[in-house]
Order: structure tokens, then C-alpha cells, then sequence
């Protein structure tokens, strides 16, 4: 397919929710459609033999093969992915995982094993579709000084083909150490990331999240936070998060993963919860892939968790769900 001028991608299978249901149906929710490229963007779709096939128009007959949209990773973490044969989880478990991770990290960071990691997860991701990617970066000093410099040139190197966008990672906890806050999101101001944080149920949690939210909105950044990636259903960060969000009054964007607590609340505690979040306009992404792994792990008994039917309630009030991988450990 021509990257400059026009081409047409003739008899093309497409699903029919991302065209607005008006092409030629043709069953299980799928419609044949032409595709008109101009410079590497689709200028239009319709049923087939409508769109212009003169002369100069590179024609690409796929012979009803399936087109779909490129895919979206909203969370991932690039800088952790790849290094299961050096340092594995053997137990399966969540505090294997982190334990594995702080292990690895002041072991192994330096630019080029990131720069070879992030590289080979952006090829297999590529290679399968995915045409945007946000990820996680560990930012806890001194790792903020190598991964946002190696993001930055990655960012550059595949900006043709995915596009990339960072967020800051590490514990609210690091909010009590005097300048780390300003720190953090200078950088991520300077590379063009989004801030964020880990919250957990500590004590002064709502002034950290007061302080992460005046330091975006100083610098005009959007927020994600990892929330709740645990199964204590006190763990209420999602809610004082929204909160923090309607108390100042916060324009940017806000995103929260995991919420994996939410799903072993009752039910006034996830209605109310989940009221705010839709107040608030916070979008939510689920990792199922990553936490039904994890979470809950233990042997002999099998965990009975509603996050499906959270979902379905999250997108009842008009919450934008994502769906995402987390990890390629």
C-alpha cells in the first residue's frame, strides 16, 4: 500500500460497529466495504464499486480479507517486559512480581538493556497491529534519569509507526520526600508524559493526591494513576482519587488502572464509587490478563471476583473502559 497519493482497498471485510452499521452486511456483524487511502490515511469507506478507481488510484483487491482498527495498549510497562528468563515469578504471585522487578532493576537498568527490551516488545507489538501504546515507566531515582531519556529516543525512532506516550510511576509514598514531586513532573513535563503514581490506603493519601493533581494542573498535564491493584476491599483510593479530581476542579484528563478492589466491595460501596468516577470524568482501565493472574493466587480454591460485571456498570454511566495488557514479562 502507497504511503503518498491515492490507493483503494477493494472488497474489504469490516466490522460493521466501526463504520456505523451502512455497509453491505453480510452477517456475524460484518460488512464488505472499499477504502480509500490518501497519503497514508483513510479518507473514506463505502459499499463496493463506489469510490473512484481511475486512473492513478493504486487498487489492492483483498478479496474480502478482514480489516480492523489498529490496536490501542492504554498500559503497559515496556521497561519491565522481557525479563522473565533472567528473573522469574515462580510463585505466580503479586509480591513475586514486585519482588522480582525491585531485584532487577538496580541490577540490570542501565540504557542499552532498556533500549533492547523496549525495542524487541515495540517490534512483536507492531508486527501484531498495535499502532499506539502508553506506558509505565519507573521513575524512582535514580531510574527517572535512564528510562525518560531512553523513552524519549524510542518515542522518536518509531514515531512513524507507533505512537508512544509515557507515565510516571512510583509510590505515592515518594510525595514525603522534600522535592520529588517537582522533580518528576519537570521531567515528565520536559519529555511530553503524563504524571502519575501508585496509591495506596496511607495515611495524608488525599493531600498526596491534592498535591498530584496542583502539580498537573501548574503544568498543564494529564494524570494516570495505578489504584487498588490489590483484593482488600478497604483498599478506597478510586474514590478519594474522583474526589481529589472534583475537589480541584482538575480540567485535564485523568485515567485510573487496576481498580481491582472494586470488585470485592459491596454494592452501595461500588455504587457510590463509581457515581463519582463518572462525575468526575475518569476513564478506567481493566488489565484481566495480568490480574486474574495475579491476584487472589491460592492454591485449592478458585477466586469468585465481579469484575465483568463492574465493566458492564462502568459503561451503564458513561465511564470510558479500556481494556489493556499491562505486562510482557
Amino acid at each position: 500500500i502507497p504511503t503518498t497519493g491515492r490507493a483503494l482497498l477493494a472488497n474489504a471485510t469490516v466490522p460493521s460497529a466501526v463504520t456505523g452499521g451502512t455497509l453491505n452486511h453480510i452477517g456475524d456483524g460484518l460488512g464488505r466495504a472499499d477504502i480509500q487511502i490518501e497519503h497514508g490515511e483513510i479518507a473514506a469507506i463505502a459499499p463496493p464499486g463506489l469510490l473512484d478507481r481511475r486512473d492513478g488510484v493504486t487498487v489492492v483487491d483483498l478479496d474480502g480479507g478482514l480489516v480492523l482498527p489498529g490496536f490501542v495498549d492504554m498500559h503497559t510497562h515496556l521497561d519491565k517486559g522481557h525479563i522473565w528468563p533472567r528473573r522469574p515469578n515462580p510463585d505466580g504471585t503479586f509480591p513475586g512480581a514486585l519482588e522480582a522487578v525491585s531485584a532487577d532493576r538496580p541490577a540490570r537498568w542501565t540504557a542499552a538493556d532498556l533500549r533492547r527490551r523496549m525495542d524487541f516488545a515495540l517490534r512483536c507489538a507492531h508486527a501484531h497491529g498495535t499502532v499506539m501504546i502508553r506506558t509505565h515507566l519507573d521513575s524512582i531515582p535514580p531510574q527517572d534519569d535512564i528510562s525518560w531519556p531512553v523513552f524519549a529516543e524510542i518515542r522518536q525512532d518509531w514515531m512513524d509507526r507507533v505512537e508512544l506516550q509515557a507515565s510516571a510511576l512510583y509510590g505515592v509514598e515518594s510525595l514525603l520526600i522534600p522535592g520529588f514531586l517537582d522533580r518528576i513532573a519537570d521531567t515528565v513535563l520536559k519529555t511530553g508524559g503524563t504524571l502519575g503514581a501508585v496509591t495506596y490506603m496511607i495515611e495524608g493519601l488525599e493531600g498526596h493526591i491534592d498535591a498530584l493533581f496542583r502539580a498537573a494542573a501548574e503544568r498543564g498535564l494529564d494524570l494516570d494513576f495505578h489504584v487498588d491493584e490489590t483484593a482488600d476491599p478497604q483498599a478506597r483510593s478510586l474514590a478519594l482519587i474522583a474526589e481529589g479530581a472534583l475537589r480541584n476542579r482538575f480540567e485535564g484528563r485523568i485515567v485510573c488502572g487496576h481498580c481491582c478492589s472494586l470488585a470485592r466491595q459491596e454494592a452501595d460501596d461500588v455504587d457510590r464509587t463509581l457515581d463519582l468516577v463518572a462525575k468526575a470524568g475518569i476513564g478506567v482501565v481493566s488489565l484481566p490478563l495480568c490480574n486474574m493472574y495475579l491476584m487472589d493466587r491460592q492454591a485449592g480454591r478458585t477466586p469468585r471476583w465481579r469484575g465483568v460485571t463492574l465493566l458492564h456498570e462502568m459503561k451503564a454511566r458513561g465511564i470510558p473502559v479500556a481494556v489493556a495488557s499491562d505486562n510482557t514479562r
